[in-house]
């Protein structure tokens, strides 16, 4: 029997099927505890989301039977959108569509004095929900750019969205870009560590580039260049390894489908092979990785479609607007 691993067991958990974990679980050893919490959760009575205002407690958690069964039911992204909308009839008795819904539903939070931020996550349409935010502006040197941007720091995190709820907060997103710049989760991060100035601000400093360019290149491609120049700056291998335990074929898994589509590239670059799994022999060759990442970075810039249609983003209210129906489509 296989033995439990936290890693493959949260790798699985980025696919976004309920089932898909507890196969997993059944059928390794040492996963027990684990199973009993998901079965707790998912086919008991049992809940996670907590907050202290009886009213921001009751939504939630209609939110999270949402979550239990999107999670553990084949739908596709557009009835998602239509069942979300359905869930909370008894709350938004006027709301009918799913564009209405993604505006009214993040506005009821921050009338109740929370910061929140509600869209489709793919394949799950999904909310963040935190109790305070500051603001900074940093500079970010980028291997093909410098870009100066907005940095806000939030604090007291409700949910941090789909992957958050299905993996019990252990993994989820640490932050994200808008057009306004950069969002990140404090309690994840040493400001001094590579995690936040390489994974966070280079990361979400190239999306904040490449998005400026072409606001509609999508997630995949997003993910596959910023994970590209995480790769230049790293000195250390665990945030290559981490690709090397969640890769994906699924396009809808943007992350999962980027990590497979570097480690394939890379390995051809390096080893000559078609796809090299052995954490030991990535150790011994991890020296190359940097300039081999540049290289697929740039060749990338030079020929991708999304780049060369430059669909140039402009200041102002149309321009946030324009995001914003984009992000909703």
């Amino acid at each position: 029997m296989e033995k439990f691993s936290e890693d493959k067991l949260y790798g699985i958990c980025g696919e976004g099927s309920y089932q898909k974990v507890v196969t997993y679980l059944e059928g390794c050893a040492g996963g027990e505890e684990y199973l009993a919490k998901y079965r707790r959760i998912f086919e008991g009575d049992g809940y996670v989301l907590e907050a202290d205002e009886p009213q921001v407690q009751a939504i939630l958690r209609v939110y999270e039977d949402y979550f239990k069964h999107v999670l553990t039911t084949e739908m596709s992204v557009s009835q998602r959108k239509k069942y979300v909308v359905s869930c909370f009839r008894e709350f938004f008795p006027n709301v009918r569509t799913y564009v209405k819904f993604a505006k009214v539903f993040p506005a009821y939070f921050e009338e109740c004095g929370y910061f929140a931020i509600f869209g489709v996550v793919s394949p799950f349409p999904t909310l963040s929900l935190w109790k305070k935010q500051t603001k900074h502006e940093i500079e970010v040197e980028l291997p093909e750019a410098t870009v100066m941007m907005n940095v806000y720091e939030m604090d007291g995190i409700i949910t941090r969205g789909w992957y958050d709820y299905l993996t019990f907060g252990k993994v989820g997103t640490g932050g994200w870009v808008s057009l306004d710049g950069c969002y990140y989760f404090k309690q994840f991060y040493d400001a001094s560590s590579e995690d936040f100035q390489v994974s966070l601000l280079k990361h979400e400093g190239q999306h904040f580039h490449d998005q400026g360019i072409n606001f509609a290149m999508p997630s995949h491609e997003l993910e596959y260049r910023a994970k590209l120049v995480e790769l230049v700056y790293l000195q250390e291998q665990n945030v290559f390894n981490s690709f090397l335990d969640r890769m994906s074929d699924d396009i809808k898994n943007p992350h999962g489908h980027a990590n497979k589509r570097i480690v394939a590239a890379l390995s051809q670059l390096i080893f000559s092979e078609e796809l090299v799994m052995d954490k030991e022999r990535w150790s011994s060759e991890y020296g190359k990785v940097a300039e081999k990442a540049l290289q697929l970075l740039k060749e990338d810039t030079a020929t991708s479609k999304w780049l060369r249609k430059r669909v140039l983003i402009w200041r102002g209210k149309l321009r946030k607007k324009t995001y914003q129906w984009w992000l909703k489509r």
